[in-house]
């Protein structure tokens, strides 16, 4: 990934990167996640929260502190929306979307960002 594109996409609000989220997972298909003998989590308003990105590079920038020794980890979006997204809904768990090193990120419960990604597909077919 070029670094001026990385910059300027690491920079946007929370809102537009979940927006950016959707829109690039919709379109290539795949979901990132950290990854060392299970996947990163985070803790945030009580409950674990699972962070997810667009993109490897996205992911590996955040490979640090409590998730030193984690490396992306591709998940397939068709998996991400029949079994991660149901499966962290039933075990009352957050995604944690798109977070970046110097920034937030949003938080979705996962029936929501499942509605956000399945209307985005829609547009795709």
């Amino acid at each position: 990934m070029h670094p001026e594109k990385f910059k300027q996409v690491a920079a946007l609000s929370s809102a537009e990167r979940h927006a950016y989220f959707v829109r690039k997972v919709a379109d290539t298909q795949e979901v990132w996640g950290l990854h060392h003998d299970g996947w990163a989590t985070a803790q945030l308003e009580g409950k674990v929260a699972l962070p997810f990105w667009p993109e490897a590079a996205f992911a590996q920038a955040c490979a640090s502190d409590d998730w030193e020794h984690f490396q992306p980890r591709a998940i397939a979006l068709d998996d991400f929306l029949n079994k991660w997204l149901p499966g962290m809904a039933e075990n009352h768990q957050l995604a944690f979307v798109f977070p970046v090193p110097q920034g937030s990120a949003s938080v979705a419960a996962p029936g929501d960002l499942l509605a956000d990604l399945q209307q985005e597909a829609e547009q795709y077919e």
